[in-house]
């Protein structure tokens, strides 16, 4: 979410905490976002309709000219994120509205229109084995920074970056468990989203994730794009199709 909770939790999450060795895997998704029309009326109208429950507020942010809301699950996120011309764009973040606005017209530019957002494991501490741009930002704390992963040749990739510790899903998820569990709650019965396939032509993937692999993301190559996103496991074998409305394929 680029975004809004600070608070700590210690909690078990559906994606274990792992040891690190060497120049082993060092992130993960912490969550995943889809670029929707301003204001996403449509598009919350079909997530609520699949089951699931969205932020009571919108976030916005400030510096880079968006607004998002979110589907909250135990281990990380679903963002719907869109261009809000209310929204501020300073000059230092001017690029990366840019992007999205590349992105909310993806079926004309090109562009992919999701993002993944990382975070690092437990205990990983090392430098990413890849070229990294810090970004700061108005909501971050003052020292701190997204690590921003695209490469020169990524102008049609997917956004893709490493979020600052006390942004992750790990760092809040308590206190929404604790203050407002109702988010947590879809009558569709998701819990957790344990597998993310992110559909579409090669030049969608970032170069730096081969060196990365996030788990439990993967990219496969085809002219169709969409995200499938696995729930629960995937244990029902239920597919629920959200095109046209949003490239979304749920898997329950």
């Amino acid at each position: 979410m680029r975004a809004v909770f600070v608070v700590v939790c210690a909690l078990a999450f559906l994606f274990p905490p792992r040891v690190v060795r060497g120049q082993g895997t060092l992130v993960e998704l912490d969550h995943v976002f889809v670029v929707v029309s301003p204001g996403g009326k449509a598009e919350i109208a079909t997530l609520r309709s699949a089951g699931l429950t969205l932020d009571t507020e919108l976030s916005k942010h400030p510096g880079q000219g968006t607004a998002s809301i979110s589907a909250l699950f135990e281990n990380a996120y679903l963002e719907l994120i869109w261009v809000d011309s209310t929204v501020r764009v300073d000059r230092e973040l001017a690029s990366i509205n840019a992007w999205f606005q590349r992105a909310a017209a993806w079926r004309i530019t090109g562009a992919s229109p999701f993002g993944l957002g990382l975070r690092r494991l437990p205990g990983a501490t090392a430098d990413l084995p890849v070229p990294v741009t810090r970004q700061s930002a108005p909501w971050l704390k003052p020292g701190t920074a997204y690590e921003l992963l695209h490469q020169k040749a990524d102008s049609l990739a997917a956004d893709f970056f490493v979020l600052p510790n006390d942004r992750t899903v790990p760092s809040w998820i308590g206190w929404v468990r604790e203050r407002t569990p109702a988010q947590l709650k879809h009558s569709s019965g998701d819990r957790a989203l344990t597998r993310v396939r992110v559909h579409g032509p090669t030049p969608h993937q970032p170069t730096a994730f081969a060196r990365l692999r996030p788990s439990p993301v993967e990219f496969v190559s085809s002219s169709d794009v969409f995200l499938e996103l696995y729930m629960n496991g995937g244990k029902r074998g239920q597919r629920i199709d959200l095109r046209p409305t949003l490239p979304i394929v749920l898997v329950r």
